[in-house]
């Protein structure tokens, strides 16, 4: 994402001339910083704390202070969503936006406003062009919305002008975004090419990780039932988190970042849940003997608030030993030497685009993706045909390039060297790097005019 957002702030254009698979807002927005990596991970860290604020104020208005307060300690620690707002990420960023379209819609669902609905809409829209799967969350306000439609009886009017407002402002940022950069190029990577990345039943386990680390998350599912009847607000956030949900299970490809759009609306409605067990008179035992009832009601508190304790200190316990242990990365240093022995105008290969983005250096669109699940796969070929037309001076090896066969056999043939003083270890992963691959061995590959550079700053190569 940011050497895709230094890509577009440098002239290329997306789609076009940068290969991308996902949607595009978030790079147009990452140009306007130079793809700069301080800069957009203040941003979505920023974005993601006032994303927490707006499920707080949702959940304020539904239940109160208490409930409130629940929500924000759940969302504070959800290592996922944590882990994910310290980065400039897709997933982050549409799941921050959906939070912000989940208030606007509890505030049109209490004031019937239909100005609140279009802000909904609107929200969600933007956050499907963050991330096309923050569209889905459309389909779970539309679902609702038709619920509630043959729940109160209403009138089939009333059900298509309040889905019309919702379909219409939804579409609008990606009618724009496809209109500026070209509807079928947008259509083409956003859609058809997320359609030929395979499938991954054993990634499915993401699932179960993302509730692992966030077990109140779990509760809102289980007492669904019961909550159901409660408040359209409630049945609401249930046919949304469900909706998710399913996307989640019958997605291709599902990782624990993309779960972090499950976490506005769960936690939501786990702090509405866990507020409504802490307080007893917001429950009807009229139907039970008082003694029944005391027993009930403790054996309920206890086990749910055991299980609320353990999820918080599961999942901020991995949070505090990731950020303690945390050492400089080795895309740092590598960049700091990427930095000295290239020009700002030069082109680098990398096996970690990360590198280039640190050390603000282009990459031959063409490789800018390197991922493992990409669409088209990334070949020999590719890397042969972009070393000749971009006049590539370093080739850092590492990652996915580490499994290209015939790869060090073809940079020989186009004269480049490897400079031992450039190798660098595979550094140990901690907490914050679960659920993700890591680089492994990393060496610099050069070409001979770059060779001196080397030798300039570190001296002969040993």
């Amino acid at each position: 994402m940011l050497e895709r957002s230094l890509m577009a702030n440098r002239g290329y254009s997306l789609y076009a001339q940068l290969p991308v698979d996902q949607a595009p807002l978030a790079f147009l927005v990452g140009a306007l910083f130079d793809g700069d990596v301080v800069a957009l991970r203040s941003l979505t860290a920023t974005i993601s704390l006032l994303a927490i604020a707006a499920c707080m104020y949702a959940t304020k208005r539904i239940e109160g202070n208490i409930a409130m307060l629940f929500t924000g300690m759940l969302l504070a620690v959800d290592f996922a969503f944590v882990r994910e707002s310290r980065l400039f990420s897709l997933d982050a960023l549409s799941a921050s936006f959906l939070a912000f379209s989940i208030a606007a819609f509890v505030q049109y669902l209490q004031g019937h406003s239909k100005c609140a609905l279009l802000l909904s809409g609107f929200l969600a829209g933007v956050s499907a062009a963050m991330k096309l799967l923050g569209g889905i969350a459309l389909l779970g306000m539309i679902l609702y919305i038709v619920i509630e439609a043959k729940r109160s009886k209403a009138t089939s009017r009333n059900l298509l002008r309040e889905s019309g407002i919702l379909i219409l402002s939804s579409i609008a940022p990606l009618v724009v975004l496809m209109l500026v950069l070209g509807p079928s190029d947008v259509f083409q990577g956003m859609v058809l090419d997320q359609t030929r990345r395979g499938f991954d039943t054993f990634l499915k386990l993401s699932i179960l990780a993302f509730f692992a680390v966030n077990a109140a998350y779990a509760l809102p599912l289980v007492f669904a039932r019961s909550m159901w009847p409660t408040g359209p607000e409630i049945r609401f956030l249930l046919t949304l988190s469900f909706v998710l949900l399913a996307l989640m299970i019958v997605e291709p490809l599902v990782f624990l970042h993309h779960m972090v759009l499950l976490s506005p609306g769960l936690a939501i409605l786990s702090g509405i849940l866990l507020s409504r067990i802490y307080d007893a008179k917001k429950r009807d035992y009229h139907t039970e003997s008082l003694q029944n009832v005391h027993e009930k009601k403790a054996y309920r508190k206890i086990s749910v608030f055991s299980l609320f304790a353990a999820g918080l200190l599961l999942s901020a316990g991995l949070e505090a030993y990731g950020l303690a242990s945390q050492e400089e990365p080795i895309q740092s240093e590598a960049a700091w030497w990427l930095e000295r022995i290239t020009d700002d105008g030069d082109y680098v290969i990398s096996g970690d685009p990360l590198i280039c983005a640190y050390a603000g250096r282009m990459t031959p669109p063409g490789v800018v993706n390197v991922a493992y699940r990409v669409h088209p796969d990334l070949t020999l070929d590719d890397i042969d045909w972009a070393i000749d037309h971009y006049d590539v001076p370093v080739v850092i090896v590492c990652y996915r390039l580490n499994d290209m066969d015939g790869l060090l056999q073809l940079l020989q043939t186009h004269h480049y060297e490897r400079p031992g003083v450039l190798m660098f270890e595979e550094t140990e992963k901690g907490s914050l790097d679960l659920f993700k691959e890591g680089i492994g061995p990393l060496s610099f590959w050069v070409d001979h005019g770059t060779m001196w550079r080397v030798q300039e700053i570190s001296g002969e190569p040993t």
